[in-house]
């Protein structure tokens, strides 16, 4: 089975090796609004586009898991997880032996200001925690996504550092506030 975790109306599944999981992405991925915050509006994402960077994600070429977030059944946003290097993300080191990396979006703008971006992490992090066996969960919106750093405070993660010009959105260098959660300080 492709779910990962639900709670209710909101299920988190892998994303599939199919014409409709791709479109999707690349739906989602055209709408000036979601690229505002991720890729960017100079960067849309076509069908092909969508299938060239996803599928070897989906088939297990890369280290990074694709999901698709569903709230009662309707497609509504992407999540991905991963492995990641924690050396570069804290100063001095790390003791960490199984730190995860986590982006997402809400593609279906309509559920943006409701809660659901809220419910889906705390429903993501507990499995990361639970099944992945995670002891850290960082994520890294851009300074300037006060919606999102919101969201992600009300779940318990905790501003770690910033890194400077980190992330080329729309042709400017940008700030990304790294932030995470340890299994101690879920709350």
């Amino acid at each position: 089975m492709s779910i990962l975790c639900q709670n209710g109306a909101i299920a988190i599944r892998r994303m599939k090796d199919c014409p409709e999981d791709y479109t999707l992405l690349s739906n989602w991925l055209t709408n000036p609004a979601v690229l505002e915050y991720y890729e960017g509006r100079d960067k849309p994402v076509s069908l092909q586009e969508a299938i060239d960077k996803y599928r070897p994600r989906i088939r297990g070429e890369e280290d990074v898991t694709p999901c698709i977030i569903e709230l009662e059944g309707e497609a509504i946003g992407y999540l991905q997880y991963y492995l990641t290097d924690m050396e570069n993300l804290l100063a001095g080191g790390s003791t960490y032996q199984n730190p995860y990396g986590l982006d997402l979006f809400i593609g279906e703008t309509e559920y943006w200001n409701r809660g659901i971006g809220t419910k889906i992490i705390q429903l993501f992090i507990s499995y990361l925690f639970e099944t992945e066996h995670a002891d850290i969960v960082i994520i890294d919106p851009q300074t300037r996504n006060k919606r999102a750093i919101r969201c992600y405070e009300k779940c318990g993660f905790q501003p770690i550092t910033v890194l400077e010009k980190n992330e080329l959105h729309e042709g400017e260098y940008r700030d990304n506030l790294v932030m995470a959660i340890t299994k101690e300080t879920l709350t």
